[in-house]
């Protein structure tokens, strides 16, 4: 039962986050859920929380040049897209070699968020990234909170002399 103290935290949270994009239409859960998750692959402490927060700030931006560049060059061409792809997941995972970037996963969800979230701003590449930027960065927060809140429980240990 080692995770009934996060799994409450967690469910809490994730029910409030819920409820605010209910009350806030503009934000999206799924995109904040995404990040969460990142938080928790990324180490799930307070030292993840640069590494996923700029894994998937990394993946958000490449894939909106990737998406530019598809759309000013790539034209309909399948053979060019998937060329186009290969370079890019090639890209998002030789940078793994950078500290600050190596919770390689963060940019794949970082990525494919930017991605989804793209057709729901019918193809606005800089509303998306706002929108995913935002809704990312208040998932790793809500991380890292969900991360704290059980220490705030914890019996706390008495000094004894």
């Amino acid at each position: 039962m080692a995770l009934l103290p996060v799994s409450i935290s967690i469910g809490i949270l994730c029910g409030l986050w819920f409820q605010t994009t209910v009350w806030v239409p503009w934000l999206a859960a799924w995109v904040g859920y995404a990040a969460w998750a990142s938080f928790y692959y990324a180490g799930g402490d307070k030292a993840a929380l640069p590494k996923s927060i700029a894994a998937n700030a990394a993946g958000m931006l490449q894939g909106a040049i990737f998406f530019w560049l598809w759309v000013k060059f790539g034209g309909g061409n399948m053979l060019l897209l998937s060329a186009w792809i290969g370079v890019f997941c090639f890209v998002m995972t030789i940078e793994g070699n950078i500290p600050i970037l190596s919770a390689i996963p963060g940019q794949f969800v970082g990525a494919a968020v930017f991605f989804g979230n793209l057709g729901a701003h019918k193809g606005d590449i800089w509303l998306a990234l706002l929108n995913t930027a935002v809704c990312m960065l208040i998932g790793n927060l809500a991380g890292l909170l969900s991360a704290k809140l059980p220490d705030l429980f914890k019996k706390k240990e008495v000094a004894t002399e």
